[in-house]
């Protein structure tokens, strides 16, 4: 059978043209649960970062001893170590402070140990920390240890692994998958 055969067809006038069927709306895109870094790969990356602070600071103090080291009179034993002077301690702990504010709000969002433990810093929005607000992260985990080390630890039992430092000042530690 063919078109021909069929004849002319008959469309009336009133007809309703066919019902548009709705789109189906796309669902936005959820994002991904984040992956919280815990208190060991934290306290590993730590450890790295500390590791590599020291040797930087142990050779810049071999150059100079006196100036970073006041060494015991009495004879040698294991109860007369050698301690920072004054100056050596100001300089670590301030060159400690910007190490971490800068490594924390550069485009790393980590420092070195942090990185190779693939951990990276945050605001509560998932956003790169301002210098500012990673030096004042970095001042308020005085808090943390001024508590025997307790604001540590809340990172084990918190939901969002936030250590009390990271609670203060609305930051996350967050892991790369």
């Amino acid at each position: 059978m063919s078109v021909a055969q069929i004849g002319p067809v008959y469309v009336p006038e009133s007809a309703q043209p066919p019902e548009e069927i709705p789109a189906i709306p796309e669902l936005p895109i959820l994002p991904a649960r984040p992956s919280f870094a815990g208190f060991w790969l934290r306290a590993v990356a730590y450890l790295f970062d500390t590791v590599l602070i020291s040797a930087v600071f142990g050779l810049i103090a071999s150059f100079y001893p006196s100036t970073f080291l006041k060494f015991p009179d009495a004879a040698p034993s294991l109860t007369a170590l050698p301690q920072l002077t004054p100056i050596a301690l100001v300089l670590t702990i301030t060159a400690t402070w910007i190490y971490y504010a800068m490594f924390e709000a550069s485009s790393w969002q980590a420092t070195p140990g942090k990185r190779v433990m693939k951990l990276y810093v945050t605001d509560l929005n998932g956003q790169r920390l301002t210098f500012a607000r990673a030096a004042v992260r970095n001042l308020a985990k005085i808090l943390s240890s001024l508590t025997l080390l307790v604001g540590y630890f809340v990172a084990a039992v918190t939901e969002k692994k936030q250590a009390l430092h990271d609670i203060l000042t609305g930051c996350l530690v967050l892991r790369k998958r």
